[in-house]
């Protein structure tokens, strides 16, 4: 006789109710998007570099771009870009920024690992000033962007920057390795993954309080950060079909795993609304 386990039931009891929250957040997005928040969103459906002249300088006028968190996937972003366009990256780059885009900047410079661009643009862009928040976030980032792996929240941002500034879909598997590393240990932890991100969506949120006390608070810290790789997969395969694809084929790999049980169902629930 066939038998389901608790953990699947709650797994996709937990998708049924985050497939409403995430649904009528992405709406609201839909409402607020922006012809730069398009250009950093889908940039790789037509790779110009051209398109992005001034657009450092109009970002960085935005209504967020005071707070040190609205830099990192433009680290991502950047470096993907200077990668891919070294040629064309210095005319991309004003040198007349405030300090927080500056160091933005710089971060991405030293991720594309190109020694010229880096010799001729970093002496210019410090002359800008540095934000020590944004120092400090960066400070953990290797020297090359392919090098990049999850530790904290920035890295997430800047491989998605990479990812939509490339379409490149190994950004998305530097993600995916990260929530497998997680949700795999158990299915008892792919679901308290699964309710932290319907608690980040605006559900019950009983379960941010219990995961220091079940996993101390480094354990703690890994479950949010996953929920977050994990609540990103979804909206973001729904929106890129590249990512879409890679997703797909992780769990048509990899059947069975609770990682590929949680990305199955919270897709699956994405798509059908």
């Amino acid at each position: 006789m066939k038998r389901t386990s608790q953990n699947s039931v709650g797994l996709l009891s937990v998708a049924c109710l985050l497939a409403a929250q995430l649904t009528a957040s992405a709406h609201a997005q839909q409402k607020q998007a922006d012809p730069d928040a398009q250009l950093l969103t889908y940039f790789y459906k037509d790779p110009r570099p051209e398109r992005l002249v001034g657009f450092a300088e109009r970002y960085q006028l935005r209504s967020n771009a005071d707070k040190w968190s609205a830099y990192p996937p433009l680290v991502g972003f950047f470096a993907a870009v200077c990668t891919r366009y070294p040629i064309e990256f210095e005319g991309l780059v004003s040198l007349d920024l405030k300090p927080k885009m500056a160091t933005a900047i710089a971060a991405a410079v030293r991720l594309c690992n190109n020694e010229a661009i880096a010799t001729k643009l970093l002496p210019a862009l410090q002359r800008n000033g540095a934000d020590k928040d944004l120092i400090a976030a960066f400070a953990a980032v290797p020297a090359k962007l392919d090098d990049v792996r999850i530790t904290t929240p920035t890295h997430l941002d800047i491989l998605w920057g990479a990812s939509f500034a490339s379409g490149d879909a190994r950004y998305v598997a530097t993600i995916v390795d990260y929530l497998e590393q997680t949700t795999n240990r158990s299915e008892s932890t792919a679901l308290d993954v699964a309710q932290t991100v319907l608690a980040m969506a605006g559900g019950p949120k009983e379960i941010l309080g219990q995961l220091r006390e079940k996993y101390g608070a480094d354990g703690a810290r890994q479950i949010i950060y996953s929920a977050s790789a994990l609540w990103a997969l979804q909206s973001n395969a729904k929106q890129h079909e590249f990512v879409n694809q890679y997703v797909m084929r992780y769990v048509a790999d990899h059947p069975g795993t609770p990682a590929t049980k949680a990305l199955s169902v919270f897709l699956a629930k994405g798509r059908k609304t």
